[in-house]
């Protein structure tokens, strides 16, 4: 029996044979061609990309029968790609310039967008990388057809691959499929998005481990924290086994929270909303029971097809989150891209420091016409829903002010050119950095809202980068000074009258949630399938009780005695309720 842990990208708990996904490599060959075949190459890859389109299509249709159209809109987002220019009219023109091959035109084409991709440090966003090269996969694939090998086995297995891809995902028997594990990949993928809409378990970023189990052989599968076991023995198997069975039970269980406020037995009500980067979540957040959006990142419209997106096609996106979620209020925070997102078509370079350098705001701020853009098009989606609109990476009142005018701006601009739009959304700021919390009073009495952005707040507060496994162990959500820190932020924006939100990942962590609402927090945002069981822990504590768990845990001078505190007091908690989920 071995132990390895990934990423957790989709909760839930499986045993079973591992079986592995082997995929066919298409090889490139590059040859030149002369002035005359260029024609025909052109329509090789024409007919190349007609035959994928058809494929695509048909697997569109057949998610959108299992899941619904939001899921299938992960494969949708491939069928664009293809006419994407920098797709389409690359490859062509490459056939014309450089005399070479189709396939090998297409296959540069997609290399370089794939390069541009992967100086990108957020997962999110790189992970799309993954799309494009099942695009690429599936194109090649149609210029010489052949046989690929089906992923399909006699019994329910545990699916082991070096990825998995969307179109792979989605043309699995899923009734076979008891969970996955990937060498690579993350939780914000599409093929994550997948797995969690299916309630398959799922672990990735294994580094080797996935295609290193042994085909036949048993495993078990925790996507809930990560964790693959290889050869696990009988007690170990049984108890997966019964982990299974109790999560369906408590799933069930927590069916009935839907549909509740998170009111805690004392009466103080706290807003459960969920984080998304992809319309395709927003169906997830609404079965879970989110009250609204607390973070709707904008990103990957302005990456989706590597160009600036026009203020149309944002209203549009905009428009479509709004109307889902049927007037539950939605916070649209702005660009945040700079250094550790780098895309040259907005003008963004790769930094030395990144974290330090140019992005969030100061680069929204130094491209004012780009942003004013989305600025317009959030007024003017505004009319569809309540939508609220948050600046990222503030860092005093200077920003602030700067940013309000462009929105002041790009109100004057919306009523003189005769656009309906609303011009009362409440306008609010990210509070993820020491400097913003060092002055928090003076910008609370300046914006409409705050919401904490705490993953980057405890790495700035500590100094230590995240994305760094040498220092990673210093990432402490109890460390006094980050406890503290939000201590001053949440009592600067109530004693100046706004509410307080936090969005970072400490929202979605179960042992937390008496720490976040006796911080006083107004409300939590977090990944969709965390908000059952934060709302289960807020209506089974007194605020009161919540408040006494932080005052102790602001007493105790380390984060490691915090954290051992908290995980007793947890326990012991756990230990005096009654087991079963039952209502209040």
């Amino acid at each position: 029996m071995r132990e390895w842990n990934g990423i957790p990208a989709a909760p839930g708990y499986a045993v079973g044979p591992v079986r592995h996904l082997h995929r066919v490599i298409v090889r490139v060959q590059r040859r030149s061609v002369t002035p005359d075949e260029v024609s025909q190459e052109r329509d090789r890859f024409a007919a190349a990309v007609d035959v994928a389109r058809r494929e695509l299509t048909s697997l569109r249709d057949k998610l959108a029968r299992q899941l619904g159209p939001d899921e299938a809109a992960i494969i949708e987002s491939q069928l664009l790609m293809l006419e994407d220019e920098l797709v389409w009219d690359a490859t062509l023109s490459r056939i014309r310039t450089q005399l070479v091959n189709a396939e090998a035109a297409f296959a540069r084409s997609i290399g370089d967008l794939v390069m541009q991709f992967n100086g990108i440090r957020e997962d999110s966003l790189r992970e799309r990388i993954a799309d494009l090269r099942d695009l690429e996969d599936r194109v090649l694939r149609a210029f010489a057809p052949q046989e690929t090998p089906a992923a399909a086995w006699p019994e329910p297995a545990i699916l082991a691959a070096t990825d998995l891809t969307p179109s792979e995902t989605a043309a699995l028997d899923h009734d076979r499929v008891l969970g996955f594990v990937t060498d690579e990949g993350g939780s914000t993928g599409h093929v994550a998005i997948l797995a969690r809409s299916l309630g398959i378990p799922a672990v990735c970023g294994l580094g080797g481990a996935a295609m290193g189990l042994v085909e036949g052989s048993l495993a078990a599968v925790d996507g809930n924290v990560g964790r693959v076991i290889s050869d696990p023995d009988r007690q170990t198997h049984d108890r997966f086994q019964l982990l299974k069975q109790e999560q369906i039970k408590v799933s069930r269980k927590l069916d009935y929270l839907r549909d509740l406020p998170a009111v805690t037995p004392d009466g103080h009500r706290v807003r459960l909303v969920a984080n998304i980067e992809l319309p395709v979540e927003l169906d997830e957040a609404l079965a879970r029971g989110a009250e609204g959006i607390g973070l709707l990142r904008t990103e990957y419209l302005y990456f989706q097809h590597r160009d600036i997106p026009s203020e149309n096609e944002q209203v549009a996106t905009y428009t479509r989150v709004l109307q889902r979620m049927a007037g539950r209020p939605v916070v649209m925070r702005t660009l945040d891209v700079g250094g550790d997102k780098v895309s040259d078509y907005l003008g963004a370079k790769r930094e030395y420091n990144p974290f330090l350098g140019w992005r969030g705001i100061r680069f929204s701020l130094s491209n004012r016409g780009l942003f004013k853009t989305q600025i317009r098009a959030m007024y003017r989606a505004g009319t569809s829903g309540e939508a609220l609109i948050m600046f990222p990476m503030i860092t005093g009142v200077e920003e602030l002010r700067t940013t309000l005018e462009v929105c002041a701006e790009a109100r004057h601009e919306l009523e003189r050119e005769g656009h309906p739009f609303r011009d009362d959304l409440p306008l609010g700021i990210m509070v993820e950095t020491p400097a913003a919390a060092a002055v928090a009073d003076l910008l609370a009495r300046e914006c409409d809202f705050f919401s904490i952005g705490s993953n980057d707040l405890i790495q700035y507060t500590l100094a230590m980068d995240r994305g760094n496994r040498r220092v990673a162990y210093l990432y402490r959500p109890l460390h006094p000074a980050v406890l503290r820190t939000l201590r001053r932020i949440v009592d600067a924006a109530h004693a100046a009258g706004i509410w307080v939100g936090l969005c970072g990942e400490m929202g979605s962590e179960t042992r937390l949630a008496e720490v976040l609402l006796g911080l006083d927090l107004d409300e939590i945002s977090m990944h969709s399938a965390a908000l059952p069981k934060i709302k289960q822990v807020i209506r089974w504590t007194d605020l009161a009780e919540a408040r006494r768990v932080v005052a102790h845990l602001l007493d105790l001078p380390t984060a490691d005695e915090a954290d051992a505190w908290l995980a007793a007091y947890v326990a012991a908690r756990k230990a005096a309720r009654d087991p079963e989920v039952r209502p209040a």
